[in-house]
């Protein structure tokens, strides 16, 4: 079969199959909600208790195998061919990269993580809580959890995937990752029931953000401006996102996601800046700086931690959660990375999604995370829910309309860079083209919509968490074989091109 991007619009198997199981799913939560709940804790239970010991094994092995890449003998490798060059400046390129990986989830949990790790102490740590160790504690675990372990996720699969569809010209999809592993079975079934399980992983990993992020606007609108929307309140503010990144993603890469990725970046400097020069400035670079060398010293023993012998299931709730969610949104991300990295090298590539992201995330979480502890909002949390904590900051700070008002524009930029990656990326594999049709797009658009509503529908953290590690279990050993298939392709490229 020949290898080139294939002239069809689309395959119809993938996205016949994909769009009726999709539509199906939708149909099974709306007229059995009980039973769809049921489903899903039962398979959160399942994987979160026999098999978390694994999640934290293949994540620790990701993460040597992105420093390895880093190393020479792979990193100045190009993901292309000689003659490639970057499409995007540097800027643009890690705006875009940063926002579609990231999502509003740093807005959401940045602020409310180390909150509750401080009044609820993860076990690893363990004493008192609300005490000045704790607080440190909370943060360090805070960044483990976003830290390279989270972006290890993405760093591996992107590299695999952009070396293998540019330099053998393969389809850009999902399962061109692992043509090193099974070779042309990537163009037979075995491709496409790779292809239509992205699809399913990436729509479970978006309802989970997209659910956070409408339950934190929701939040937002009543605790900072006392407005009430009612029940209806998390259909309404998905029904709203829908339609503007479905706009947006029908407009392109260049004029719709770029544009976004490049404000909400500089948005998002300006609110951390804010934050750390009228938030409690010495404190907040004490606690990062602090934090930072706990987690360096704590890393591989946290990266292996399964908590035996202790009562509940906080890993599964909290890191297993964490793995499982980055590795549902692993598909469309590293699809998305690895359209906008093309004629990169590996070491800039693995540097701008493992290191650079790394490093952003603790300055964030140092800075507003800190002013969380700083200013004790865990009574919130514990009144209003975790979805409250970055606008109880807010109150804590001057101009405290402006902040509101730039942390709502914010959490809704960072969601529709990652929406509009996702909805190109589900095109993508359904296509296989680089540049897939509008219309295409825009269907995987409403389709991401429908499918955050139903699952999130229902206002509860627990079930939204739930779904991302029912949708991401099969992907865990997929990355097993994305690791073993990457350095065996880099390898054979090397050892033919005699570089």
């Amino acid at each position: 079969m020949d290898k080139n991007t294939p002239a069809k619009p689309f395959d119809p198997f993938v996205f016949w199959i994909s769009a009726s199981v999709t539509v199906l799913f939708i149909l099974w939560s709306i007229i059995f909600p009980e039973n769809m709940t049921t489903v899903i804790n039962a398979v959160f239970s399942w994987t979160t208790t026999k098999w978390a010991w694994l999640y934290l094994l293949t994540v620790f092995l990701l993460v040597c195998g992105c420093f390895i890449l880093m190393g020479n003998k792979y990193g100045s490798m190009k993901l292309g061919l000689p003659q490639d060059k970057p499409e995007f400046s540097n800027f643009s390129w890690f705006a875009m990269l940063f926002g579609s990986a990231i999502a509003a989830g740093i807005v959401f949990w940045g602020p409310a993580e180390p909150a509750y790790h401080y009044m609820s102490p993860p076990p690893y740590f363990g004493g008192e809580a609300l005490t000045p160790a704790t607080g440190a504690n909370a943060m360090t675990y805070s960044f483990f959890h976003w830290g390279l372990s989270a972006w290890s996720i993405y760093a591996m699969l992107t590299v695999g995937l952009a070396h293998a569809c540019f330099t053998q010209n393969l389809p850009l999809r999902f399962s061109s990752a692992f043509y090193y592993v099974i070779g042309d079975k990537i163009y037979g079934i075995w491709g496409k029931v790779l292809d239509i399980f992205a699809v399913f992983a990436t729509l479970g990993g978006l309802a989970t953000t997209t659910g956070f992020v409408a339950l934190q606007l929701s939040a937002g609108l009543k605790y900072q401006y006392g407005l009430a929307l009612g029940d209806g309140s998390t259909y309404m503010i998905i029904g709203v996102l829908t339609a503007i990144f479905t706009i947006s993603v029908y407009t392109g890469i260049e004029k719709g996601v770029k544009f976004i990725g490049d404000v909400n970046m500089w948005v998002f400097v300006a609110v951390w800046f804010f934050v750390l020069v009228f938030g409690p400035t010495i404190f907040l670079i004490n606690l990062t700086t602090n934090a930072i060398g706990q987690y360096l010293l704590h890393f591989i023993p946290m990266s292996l931690f399964t908590a035996p012998g202790y009562e509940g299931n906080w890993i599964g709730s909290w890191t297993v959660f964490y793995w499982a969610w980055w590795m549902s949104w692993a598909p469309f991300v590293a699809v998305f990375i690895a359209r906008i990295s093309k004629g990169r090298t590996i070491r800039q590539t693995v540097a701008a999604t493992l290191i650079l992201p790394t490093l952003g995330n603790f300055l964030w979480y140092g800075v507003v995370g800190g002013a969380g502890i700083h200013f004790d909002v865990t009574k919130t949390l514990s009144e209003h829910g975790v979805e409250s904590a970055i606008f109880a900051i807010a109150q804590n700070l001057p101009m405290t309309g402006v902040l509101s008002i730039a942390l709502i524009f914010l959490i809704g930029t960072f969601f529709l860079t990652s929406a509009n990656s996702a909805a190109i990326s589900l095109a993508m594999f359904v296509s296989g083209h680089e540049n897939p049709g509008k219309n295409l797009r825009a269907f995987w658009g409403i389709a991401l919509g429908a499918v955050a509503a139903v699952l999130a529908g229902g206002g509860s953290l627990k079930a939204i968490q739930t779904a991302s590690i029912a949708t991401a279990f099969p992907l865990m050993f997929l990355l097993l074989m994305v690791l073993y298939g990457t350095f065996k392709g880099l390898n054979q490229y090397i050892k033919t091109n005699n570089q």
